[in-house]
Order: structure tokens, then sequence, then C-alpha cells
């Protein structure tokens, strides 16, 4: 047993015994950036008492350093937690960066209706039209399902009388990409004049292969 891994569970121990988890995990998170402090330790010294003060800052830090393992974990705690938009605001969106579908997925069914629950599921659909691009192992016909699935989800929202200004423009702007710039999607119109000020328009090429060089100066 190496003597850090020793002093966790010490610490564990001690502040579980104590009823001072709070505590012991901000001793713990404050050495972090000397050692590599186990995220599971620090959220098992506070697990035991959610009420205590301080315990969301706690979460907080497990939220943005630990692994999926304690991602998850934290979606069974979060629910016993004083309600706090920021801190679940902050959770989703770290799923939705980590890629963690399923755990999503979990959380927005637990979410009341209201902005959080509105933003988690944006993020789901963001998640989503990431994925489907990203996936290389996916077919055409997979592809397409999968953007299928993020219009579906961006649609149900737009529905909603409730948005805020900032989500509808996300959920227009990502709702145009992966209508028309995605792979397999038909480009968007271009109109403009060539180099001998003739109109053209990029429609006029359709069936043709075109090379669209995009440069700008600074």
């Amino acid at each position: 047993m190496t003597s850090r891994l020793a002093f966790a569970i010490m610490a564990l121990l001690i502040g579980v015994a104590f009823g001072n988890g709070v505590a012991e995990a901000n001793k713990l998170i404050s050495q972090s950036r000397k050692n590599d402090v186990e995220a599971m330790t620090v959220l098992d010294l506070v697990a035991g008492n959610l009420k205590e003060e301080g315990v969301t800052q706690v979460i907080e830090w497990v939220i943005e350093n630990g692994y999926a393992q304690e991602r998850k974990k934290v979606g069974d705690l979060i629910w016993s937690l004083p309600k706090n938009d920021q801190l679940m605001i902050k959770y989703v969106q770290t799923l939705s960066f980590y890629g963690e579908r399923k755990q999503l997925e979990a959380v927005i069914k637990k979410l009341p209706n209201g902005n959080v629950n509105q933003k988690a599921r944006f993020r789901l659909a963001l998640l989503v039209a990431e994925d489907a691009q990203r996936d290389l192992t996916l077919t055409d016909t997979q592809r397409a399902k999968e953007n299928q699935t993020v219009v579906s989800i961006l649609d149900k929202l737009r529905k909603e009388d409730d948005l805020d200004e900032l989500l509808q423009r996300w959920i227009k702007d990502l709702r145009y990409k992966v209508t028309h710039l995605v792979v397999g999607c038909e480009a968007p119109e271009i109109e403009g004049f060539d180099q001998d000020g003739k109109k053209f328009r990029l429609s006029d090429y359709r069936g043709k292969v075109v090379l669209l060089p995009f440069w700008g100066i600074w």
C-alpha cells in the first residue's frame, strides 16, 4: 500500500467517523495540484452527509475532475442536494462533453420541466449530433437516423413557450447544421459574382465536381 493510498483511506475513515467529511475532502482537493487525488475518495468523504455545509463545492470539484465512475455516482447523489440549477447545468454540460449519453438521458428523465431540463435536452441533441459526425463506423443510414434524432429533440424544444433567447439561437443554429451542413446533406445555396462579374449560383453546378476555396485577409 502506498503512503498516498494509506492517507486517503485514513482521511475517509476519520471523515466518516467524525462527520467532517467536507473538511477532509477539501484537504485532499488542496493537495490535488501536487498529487493525484482520487476523486472517488473525495466523493466518499461527503456522500454520507450531503447536508453538510460546503458539500456543493466538493461535488462541483468531483464533476470537473472525476472520471465516468465518479460522475455516475454524482448522478445518484445530486438529487439529495439542495436544489442548485448552476450545479445541475455544470453536471449535464460535463456529461455532454465526455459523451456520456446514457447517463445524460437518465438525468433528463428525472429533471422537472423548466430551463435546466431544456438546456439538458439541448446538450443531449448536441452530443448526438457530434457523435454522429465523429463515429466513422456509422453507415450513412445510421448517421441519418442519428441526425433525425437530433432534429426531433430540437423540434420538441422549439414548440415550448418559455425558451430563453440564447437557447432559441442555439437550437436554431444546431438544427441548421444537422439539416444542411453535415455529410449527406444538400449544400446550402450560395449566390455571388465570379471574377468576371457574372452572377452565379452553386445550384447551377449541380451534378458537377465543385471546388470551393475559402480564404481571407487578416
